[in-house]
């Protein structure tokens, strides 16, 4: 499984912070401390615990990647957006895709940004089965 690179992880996001930088909701600013926390979002599916990968199978990876973005909130606009952006790119980059369509996926970012954090567990249940029944290889 192919690790996103933060660095080029950046450039994608800079296309977006680019597009939306006018916009009456501007995506963060890019900054070291941004760099940080994004870097630390795509370390979180790679998470090991004695030895054993926390999430070893490709949608449990694409899942603990889109929650970590899109709940933890740890960019100051722009979480929904960067985490369907570098989940995306993540699947892009393992020769993967998704089924879902643009309304599907912000739907679904809505739906993890509004739940609850005492439903981590199964929010990532969810997303693992969505992610299961949408990803595929083209």
């Amino acid at each position: 499984m192919i690790k996103l690179d933060v660095d080029e992880s950046i450039s994608v996001l800079f296309i977006l912070i680019e597009q939306f930088s006018y916009d009456k909701e501007p995506m963060f600013l890019l900054s070291d401390k941004n760099k940080k926390l994004i870097e630390s979002c795509l370390n979180a599916p790679f998470q090991t615990f004695d030895a054993h990968e926390l999430y070893p199978s490709v949608e449990e990876k694409v899942a603990a990647l889109f929650y970590t973005i899109v709940k933890g909130h740890k960019l100051e606009n722009g979480n929904k957006r960067t985490g369907v952006i570098l989940t995306l790119f993540f699947l892009l980059r393992n020769d993967l895709w998704l089924k879902m369509n643009q309304d599907g996926l912000y739907k679904l970012a809505i739906s993890v940004a509004d739940s609850k954090t005492s439903d981590k567990d199964s929010v990532i249940v969810m997303l693992n089965q969505i992610f299961k029944d949408n990803i595929f290889k083209p």
